[in-house]
């Protein structure tokens, strides 16, 4: 089945940057396609906007690739099954406010995925926003236990070159590895197109 690939490079003739989207069956013939007809490949990645046309051309201003739209890909927060084991604590021992406290905490907790980034927001009443770039995550892991597994949560674990957040944890997020693999292929997206501007900033 034939698929569209954004290929980025530069024309062999004029070396100005260019992005040709091209029907395929893969990314690889995608790219000796565009060698073929005079594009250096740089990277290439898998077209996400139907409204692009076909072996469209499309230049930058002053020659460099343009950067794609940001848009939101996912959002969701921690599942309340993080809380099991604190609220049945709270109906033997501890007190109710402790209860409505972690309820709280985790509903106030949001992630946040768009094509180029990762939001977190936290707090319940003062709120703490934190961003990591996709391009920075260099490792990834999806986890879930057996109980995880039957409720259909589970836990992303983020490694990344951020030096706020060298580490991320997204915990108690349903289908984990689904998520794990858009923040992956999104990141590779990215490191994709840094190296295609870094090449025309030089």
């Amino acid at each position: 089945m034939e698929r569209r690939y954004i290929i980025h490079g530069k024309d062999a003739a004029t070396g100005q940057a260019v992005r040709k989207v091209i029907e395929a069956s893969s990314a690889a013939q995608a790219e000796s396609i565009a060698a073929r007809i005079g594009v250096q490949v740089v990277g290439s990645e898998l077209e996400r906007d139907p409204a692009v046309r076909v072996e469209e051309i499309s230049r930058g201003r002053q020659g460099q690739v343009p950067d794609v739209a940001e848009e939101m890909v996912w959002s969701g927060t921690p599942s309340q099954w993080t809380n099991f084991w604190w609220f049945v604590s709270c109906v033997l021992l501890l007190p109710i406010p402790v209860a409505i406290h972690r309820y709280l905490r985790v509903r106030t907790t949001r992630y946040i995925l768009t094509n180029q980034r990762l939001r977190l927001e936290t707090g319940i009443i003062s709120r703490r926003i934190e961003e990591v770039e996709l391009y920075r995550v260099n490792d990834s892991a999806a986890h879930q236990g057996v109980f995880e597994r039957l409720l259909g949560i589970g836990t992303v674990w983020l490694q990344t070159t951020d030096a706020r957040n060298p580490e991320v944890v997204l915990e108690a997020v349903p289908r984990p590895a689904d998520l794990r693999e858009r923040i992956r292929s999104h990141g590779e997206a990215r490191r994709r197109w840094r190296r295609v501007a870094e090449i025309e900033i030089q």
